[in-house]
């Protein structure tokens, strides 16, 4: 059961893993798919994980109920992340390795949840005082981004202890 503020506006729901620095000892995929179930059934069509190498790592080796079955699968046409629980995977190493304390795995539909601005135009300064003889270019853009729609991205956080 979710027990925390998954859809409190100005703040990204999480699921607790049930465990400092790792998965849940027993059925830990069942966190992961209660993470799933977090997102609103409007923003799952396009949803992904995402997580680092590390930790895609240690969601490759689980595996279903009976044991039989890996839960992660190999997308031939996509990238290396593959399918996850029938979602795909981004990699991300910027993304922190399980450890206590961290929201390590991001699930959600980023396209909706996330919008990154671009102002408009590039600043050309021409410098050719600084080395007689040499003409240097300098390029600036402004660009930006951050969460507009709280409710289409969850994470999943790891106890401090």
């Amino acid at each position: 059961m979710i027990t925390n503020a998954s859809y409190a506006w100005g703040k990204i729901g999480y699921i607790a893993s049930g465990k400092s620095a790792a998965f849940a000892s027993v059925a830990p995929a069942d966190k992961l798919v209660a993470l799933q179930h977090a997102l609103k059934a409007q923003y799952r069509p396009g949803a992904a994980w995402v997580m680092s190498d590390t930790t895609l790592g240690t969601c490759r080796q689980m595996k279903d109920g009976s044991g039989s079955y890996y839960l992660w699968q190999p997308d031939p046409l996509g990238a290396f992340g593959g399918r996850f629980l029938g979602s795909p995977v981004e990699v991300d190493d910027n993304m922190p390795a399980v450890a206590a304390g961290s929201l390590s795995v991001a699930y959600g539909n980023f396209q909706r949840g996330y919008t990154i601005v671009n102002r408009q135009g590039t600043v050309l300064i021409r410098d050719n005082i600084t080395a007689k003889g040499t003409t240097k270019f300098n390029f600036r853009r402004r660009f930006g981004g951050g969460v507009n729609n709280y409710e289409a991205i969850k994470l999943m956080r790891f106890a401090t202890s």
